[in-house]
């Protein structure tokens, strides 16, 4: 995975996650173990379209949808895929069977996010090991996959919930997809997204009356 998603992927989390719209460049390189020049980079990417605001000491994200639809557009799911095959175990049992540390996306990040799913998958898209999960799912001749496997990074280790993708990386993964179910999916998490932003001004408010 390029290294510019984490940043779109740790101002995201904070966003939608920890109810955070002012951050800093400094703040977002050490916590994606990145360089100051890619965050200045993305940041300056942002700024071009209007959406955050640039403050003396950081800045103040005010368009998070906008750039939550930047990152589904850039991101490049297909090419980061290191390993796929076929089980026909149910998608219950090939999640149960995935390796510790494995970080689950899409639609089964979405089902261990909510407990439960819009309508019913049939493919599990996970971050892991990709030799492990060989281990576990072996090569299958069938043309048909339904396991796929990208390879995590540290800062996907940061912050992942319970063995879930953060709610962004889930939703753009889901664009990627694209098609049915992933659009039924989508549809539903929007709904859950668009208040995590209210939620995070109002916090603003209290803290600056």
């Amino acid at each position: 995975m390029k290294k510019i998603n984490r940043v779109l992927r740790e101002i995201l989390y904070r966003v939608y996650e920890q109810n955070e719209s002012f951050m800093s460049q400094k703040s977002l390189a050490q916590a994606c173990e990145l360089s100051m020049d890619t965050v200045n980079r993305v940041v300056a990417k942002l700024n071009q379209f209007h959406t955050i605001k640039k403050k003396p000491l950081g800045f103040r994200v005010v368009d998070p949808e906008k750039i939550l639809t930047y990152w589904a557009c850039t991101r490049n799911l297909a090419s980061d895929i290191s390993y796929s095959t076929y089980s026909p175990d149910s998608v219950t049992k090939i999640e149960d069977e995935m390796p510790r540390g494995t970080v689950f996306t899409a639609f089964s990040g979405y089902r261990r996010r909510f407990g439960k799913t819009p309508i019913h998958y049939e493919e599990v898209f996970v971050y892991a090991d990709p030799e492990e999960v060989r281990r576990r799912f072996p090569e299958s001749p069938a043309e048909r996959k339904n396991v796929f496997v990208m390879r995590p990074d540290p800062h996907l280790a940061q912050t992942n919930k319970d063995g879930a993708a953060p709610l962004a990386q889930i939703y753009v993964d889901l664009w990627q997809l694209g098609g049915d179910p992933a659009d039924r999916f989508l549809l539903e998490l929007e709904t859950k997204l668009k208040a995590k932003p209210i939620e995070a001004l109002k916090a603003l408010a209290r803290k600056n009356p």
